[in-house]
This record gives C-alpha cells, structure tokens and sequence, in this order.
C-alpha cells in the first residue's frame, strides 16, 4: 500500500512539474520582481540560458551588471565557440578568473574595444559601453562610424557617438528622457536582460522571401552600372552603409516596419575593364552569376566593407571582368540588417 501510494505522489509531482511554464526556472530567485517592465525579459534570458543568478536563491535584481558577466551574456547569446587562449588579452583578465574565456572569446569576435590594456571586469557596463559592445558584437564598427556622420540624436553624447546612435536606430536601446541618454548611467542586470533579449528577437526573427513586393512598402537600393571610360569599377550590391540610411529614414518617417520588403537584387553586375579603363558594365541574373562562378579561371572575394561579393576573371589576355554579385553570405548581412529594424520580408528582383 505504501509502495502505491509513493508511486502515485510521484506521478502526481510529476504532472505538477509538466505543467509548469517554460519560463518556471526564474521562479527559484526569491528577488525578481512582479510586474516589473523588464520582468518577462529577465525570465527569458534565465531560460536561454544567458543569465546566472548572483547566488543560488538571487538574481541580483536591482544591482549593477558588470562587464565581465555583461560579456559572459553576449558569448552565450550569439553562440560563439569559447576559446581559452594561454596568453591573456588584459592585465587584469587572467586564466583563473571565471570570465576569462569569455572576455577573451568577445576580443576575438571583436566586440570589445582593444584601446586600453584593462577591461575592468568588475565595474559596472555603463549604457555607453553597452551600445559599442553590441554593436562591435554585430560587426557593425564601420557602420559606427557612417552612423556618427548623421549627428547624434542626443545633446549627453560626446564619445563613441555611431554606435549609440546605431543601437538607437534598431530600436535596441532608447533614451531616458528628451534629447538625453545618460551614456555614463549604470546598467542594472534586469536592464541588460532586456536590452539582450531585444538583440535576441532581432537576430532570431525569420526572414520570410516573397514573390512579389506588391502588398509592401518597398525599400530598394539602385546599383548603377560603371561609367564607360570611368576608373575603378565599384558596383557593390546594396552597400550596407546605403541600406543603413533607407532603413533609418523610413523607420524615422514613421513607417510600419512590418509592412515593408526588402527588395535585393539576386543577380550581379558585370564590368569589363582593360588597363584600367571601364570598357562596358551590364546586369547579370543569377543564373547567369552562376555560370560565371563555374568558370575555372574565376577567383572570388568577398568585401565586409560593403557585405557584397565579387569575382574577377579574364575573358582574354586584354580584358578584367569584375562582377559584384549576391552570394548567401552577403544575402543573411542584408537580411540581419534589416531585421534589426524590424524588416523580416525581402524579394529577390
């Protein structure tokens, strides 16, 4: 009789267990609060498994989130491989610490600026230093910077101005007040939470393909051919500093981001040049892209500068053809771009 009614009272904690909500693990941190606006983030970001409480029964609601535990999450939420390399990046990062791996994977992926010699792991991240680690994360340091020649949308901001204003774009952080956004401000860790599960949506958002963008508001980026006789045939397709601007000007004119398309091109541009000098430029379609890629002569390159790839071959011993066109790689930079401003539909023309 005891043997069945243990095994009924574990059934029935077993039932209880199963009907638990996915997000049940927060509930083990006695300081989380209810109804708080970071609340269901901080529950998300607990059962991804990017945030650890500060103890076993703490989530360390309210307190500042350091650098080290800051970067800790961003490894964990792009997923990168953790390296332990024997020679430390910062004095003040060595192997015994819990973070190094951590700190030393984000170096290498570029997310952390190497400017100083200390990382100061213990130290609160300030809103400012949040900013540029996401960005950098992304690998968005040059659209930083293309960023910071439209002016800050801040009268507070003096320093690392493109990449504040990037993660302002992206709807990634917002302001505290107008014209303001307290770049030196701490960052608590209910505030991280929610600031990374935003780039976590963005960058888990499915792109959706369309036939036709007929249904949508548009945003294409025109590629013109080389000029006849020009130097230097850059036709890069949709160069992402270009994009950059289409997508911040609709965002800020108030469109519905979710009723746009993202319009690419899916062929390629081809210019021949002879010493030099542009001698024609025609568009190429994707199938005829992938003849040219057949060829056995062809050798492939890819620009970060642009996300846009480009092959170069000779058709005769006098002629160079350069053609720009979209490969896969180039293609998910477009479509990750636009998803951080909440753009998940595109067309290939």
């Amino acid at each position: 009789m005891k043997k069945h009614l243990l095994t009924v009272l574990l059934v029935l904690l077993l039932c209880v267990q199963l009907t638990l909500p996915a997000g049940a693990a927060f509930r083990s941190y006695e300081d989380i609060q209810d109804d708080h606006w970071t609340t269901t983030s901080v529950e998300r970001a607990i059962d991804l498994g990017l945030f650890q409480g500060v103890t076993g029964a703490e989530f360390g609601w309210g307190r500042p989130m350091s650098r080290a535990a800051f970067t800790a999450a961003l490894v964990r939420l792009f997923d990168w491989e953790e390296i332990e390399p024997e020679r430390a990046s910062f004095t003040d990062v060595s192997p015994d610490r819990w973070f190094y791996s951590a700190v030393e994977t984000a170096a290498a992926h570029g997310a952390l600026s190497a400017g100083s010699p200390e990382f100061r792991p213990t130290d609160g991240i300030t809103r400012e230093e949040t900013a540029a680690m996401m960005v950098r994360a992304l690998g968005y340091s040059s659209l930083a910077g293309h960023a910071a020649e439209s002016g800050s949308p801040f009268e507070d901001v003096n320093t690392n101005k493109g990449f504040i204003t990037a993660v302002y774009d992206m709807g990634l952080m917002n302001g505290i007040g107008d014209g303001f956004f307290d770049p030196e401000g701490t960052v608590t860790r209910e505030m991280a939470a929610a600031v990374l599960m935003r780039l976590y949506d963005c960058l888990n958002a499915q792109p959706i393909e369309l036939n036709s963008s007929s249904a949508y508001r548009e945003i294409a980026i025109d590629t013109p051919l080389a000029d006849t006789n020009g130097i230097f045939p850059m036709t890069p397709l949709e160069p992402l500093t270009e994009l950059y601007d289409a997508l911040r000007d609709m965002k800020n004119n108030g469109a519905d981001m979710d009723r746009a398309v993202l319009s690419l091109n899916g062929g390629g541009i081809r210019t021949l040049t002879s010493y030099g000098v542009v001698l024609s430029s025609e568009t190429l379609s994707d199938k005829e892209v992938k003849a040219v890629l057949s060829r056995p002569d062809v050798n492939t390159y890819y620009s970060e500068r642009y996300e846009s790839a480009y092959c170069i071959y000779q058709p005769n011993a006098y002629q160079t053809a350069t053609v720009w066109y979209q490969s896969d790689e180039s293609l998910a930079a477009k479509l990750q771009l636009a998803g951080l401003f909440g753009v998940t539909h595109y067309v290939l023309r």
